[in-house]
Order: structure tokens, then sequence, then C-alpha cells
């Protein structure tokens, strides 16, 4: 009886160990071997089977109804199985060991039903990780537009000494704008922050800084940059947004004037590129920022070129009077 013993309690050890791999095999694969006990005869297999719980019942020691209970499993669980006994009892696994349990409460699943189940706990396995990834990258974002929110508010709270009521951003074209209004009327009443040939990069490192000094409460901003850079219409939407927030905390109007039309000229400056920039801009700008398309009024006004980009007098003081007007400044 000891050797018996010995040799169930060795069997078990090896089971178990198959176990501890993970490993499974198809009814095909199996081996068995015949292992006595006292009062029945446990069929050991090599490597388990997959069985469905049908319905709950007690994990016994040993195969007989009046063996000690070990625990117990629950309808719709799936267990391993390693074996079942000459009298009515399948040898399985339960929870750090094994045990037996009565024919009727389990089922084997076949290869289809058990590859189905595979697929599916592969595919929610592959949804919870992307669940947990999405949740990650949401958390991260939200963490990331708290700081933005913050730095918004500390430069916000830098209001100047000294506050323009109106100020223009631009390029050469605004430079032209300004020389004409000095040239009409003595004086432009605008701030003007602009200089010739100037991208994104000037806009960024120079332009932003110098009008933020004069920009506070009761400002009226008018940005009017892109013709020298069309494939950046993102670059300034990004800064745009952010400066835009802060200055309309502090109480300033931002509008951002569309890129206006052009004409035949040496630089590969196109129509359909401005307009391209100007839908672009216009879709990644946040409410806080006005648009105006001044681009559509001096397509109807008319306009009067110099060389394909620059405008003469007479069309910039319509433009002039155009952002004057749209921005409540007259």
């Amino acid at each position: 009886m000891k050797i018996i013993r010995k040799l169930a309690c060795l069997t078990v050890m090896i089971a178990a160990g198959f176990a501890a791999f993970g490993m499974q095999t198809r009814a095909a694969d199996l081996q068995a071997v015949m292992i006595p006990m006292p009062g029945f005869v446990v069929e050991q297999w090599a490597l388990p089977r997959v069985m469905s719980v049908n319905r709950t019942a007690a994990v016994k020691n040993l195969a007989q109804e009046d063996a000690q209970a070990i625990g117990s499993v629950e309808a719709g669980q799936m267990v391993n199985a390693w074996g079942q006994t000459d009298n009515g009892w399948y040898f399985i696994e339960c929870g750090n060991t094994l045990g037996y349990v009565r024919y009727e409460a389990a089922a084997f699943v076949d290869e289809a039903v058990l590859a189905q189940l595979e697929e599916q706990n592969r595919l929610a396995a592959k949804a919870a990780q992307e669940a947990a990834k999405a949740a990650q990258e949401a958390a991260e974002a939200a963490a990331r537009e708290a700081a933005r929110q913050a730095q918004i508010a500390a430069a916000a709270g830098n209001q100047p000494a000294v506050t323009a009521g109106v100020v223009f951003i631009g390029d050469s074209r605004m430079v032209t704008l300004k020389e004409h209004v000095e040239e009409a009327f003595g004086v432009c009443p605008a701030a003007v922050v602009a200089q010739s040939g100037s991208r994104y990069e000037w806009f960024h490192d120079s332009a932003i800084p110098q009008a933020d000094r004069i920009i506070g409460k009761g400002s009226r901003v008018v940005i009017n940059m892109g013709v020298n850079d069309l494939s950046d219409a993102s670059k300034y939407a990004q800064d745009v947004n952010y400066w835009g927030a802060v200055w309309t905390q502090r109480g300033a109007t931002v509008y951002y004037a569309s890129v206006n039309p052009v004409w035949a000229n040496s630089h590969n400056i196109t129509q359909e590129r401005v307009d391209l920039f100007n839908s672009t801009l216009r879709s990644q700008l946040i409410p806080q920022v006005i648009w105006l398309d001044s681009s559509s009024y001096l397509m109807q006004a008319g306009v009067h070129a110099v060389d394909g980009l620059h405008y003469k007098a007479d069309t910039n003081l319509v433009l002039y009077h155009y952002y004057m007007t749209a921005i409540g400044a007259v």
C-alpha cells in the first residue's frame, strides 16, 4: 500500500510539473498510466485536457463521496483534468493542488471550442492592454494640458505697464501697410510688430516676445503671417493658440487675419497654397482666436498689386480700414 501511495504522489508531482509550464494538449496526444488506489483506479494522463464545469461541485482528496473536500469548482469555470477514475470521477487541478470531482460536474471542451475560447481570451487581453494604454495616454495628456493651463495662467498674470490699444503683427505686407497708412494719415494708430521676409521662426522668437510686452487689457491684436512659409500652418496654430489664450485671459481680443491674395510672382507662392494654408490654420485655431477673412474681402473689393505679393497704397488702405472696422477700432 505504501508503494502504491508513493507512485500516486510521484504521478501527481509530474502532472503538477506539466501544469506549472502551462502545457496543454489535444486528446490524440494523451498517453495514460493506470495507478491503483484504495477502492478505485486512476487513469493518469501525461498532459492535461481542458474541461468546462457545468455545475458547482466539491473537489475531494479521494474519488469517494465521503472523502475530505479540499475545494470546489464553479459553473462556467475552466479547469485542467489530469485523468479519470474507474468509479466516476475526474482528476483535476484545484488551486495549487490536485483532487477529484464527479463526472457530472464537468465536460471536455472540444478542439474547436477550445480554439475559440483561446482566441476570445487573446482578443480580451489585447483589448485590455489597449484600454490600459489609452487610459495612460489620456492621463498623460490631461497632465500636460493641466501644466499648459497653469503656464497660460501664470503668463496671463504679467499685465504690461504700458498697454497698446491695437497691435498688428506681420511680415513685409504689414510693413508696407504701415508705411501707406502713415503716408495717408501722418501716423499709424496701431502698434506694428513686423519685419520684411519674416517667417515662423521670427514670429516665435522675436515678434511674440516683443508684442507680449504691450498686449494687455483692452488690446486688440491682429496677426497676419504665413505668406513666406505656407507649409507651416500647424506651427503658427500652436503658438497662436497658446498666446491667444494668454492674451485673452489678460483681457485682450486676438484675431488672425487670413493670408491675402497673391498673383504671379517669382517665389512660387500660389493662390492654391495660400487657400490651403488659410483653411488648415483656421481649422486648428482655438475659439478665443477670431478669424478675419480678409482674403475674401479683398477678392470682392479688388486688388492692385505691385509684384504679385505686395499691394499698392489704395489696396493697403482698403485692407487697413477692413481690419480696423472688423475689430471695432473705428
